[in-house]
C-alpha cells in the first residue's frame, strides 16, 4: 500500500520541522501514545531506533522507529515495524510562503503473514488514520507556535 497525504501549517518550516520530530511533544497531540523510549543514537538523527508503546482498543501496540533520513528541516524518513509490517514514512517539510509549511507524508505499508489479510480489510483506514494525525498536529503546532499571528 502506497499513498500521500499533505497538510499546510501556519508557521516558519525550521520551527514546524522541529516540532514535528520532537518526541517530547508526541503526547500531545498524539494521545493514544503512552510512551517513547529511545534504544540507540540521538533521534531525530539518522540511525536512531527507539520503541514506541500505544493504547490500542484495550490493549497496547509496540513498534520500533529507526530514522532512516534525519536531514531537517527538509526530511525526515521514518521506518515503523510490528511483527507482520513494515511501514515507510517519507516526511517532506516545504516552506510555501512567509508564514505557511507544508508537510508532506508518503506511506508506505509492506504486509507479510497473517498481517496481509488485516491491511486488505482495513485499507481505508489507513489513510484515514494519517490525515487524523496530520490535523492533530495542525492544530498543535498552531497552538504551540502561536502562529494565530
Amino acid at each position: 500500500m502506497d499513498y500521500t497525504r499533505s497538510v499546510r501549517v501556519v508557521g516558519p518550516r525550521d520551527e514546524v520541522a522541529a516540532l514535528f520530530v520532537d518526541a517530547s511533544t508526541w503526547k500531545e497531540w498524539q494521545p493514544p501514545l503512552l510512551s517513547v523510549e529511545v534504544l540507540e543514537g540521538t533521534p531525530p538523527e539518522t540511525g536512531a531506533r527507539s520503541r514506541l508503546t500505544f493504547r490500542r482498543g484495550r490493549g497496547t501496540m509496540v513498534m520500533t522507529e529507526s530514522v532512516e533520513l534525519g536531514a531537517l528541516p527538509e526530511t525526515w524518513n521514518v521506518v515503523y515495524e510490528v511483527p507482520g509490517v513494515h511501514n515507510l514514512c517519507e516526511n517532506r517539510f516545504t516552506q510555501v510562503d512567509a508564514r505557511t509549511t507544508l508537510i508532506e507524508q508518503r506511506i508506505l505499508f509492506r504486509f507479510t503473514g497473517f498481517m496481509r489479510v488485516v491491511g486488505l480489510l482495513f485499507r481505508s483506514s489507513f489513510p484515514r488514520e494519517t490525515e487524523q494525525s496530520l490535523e492533530a498536529f495542525r492544530a498543535f503546532a498552531t497552538e504551540r507556535l502561536g502562529t494565530a499571528r
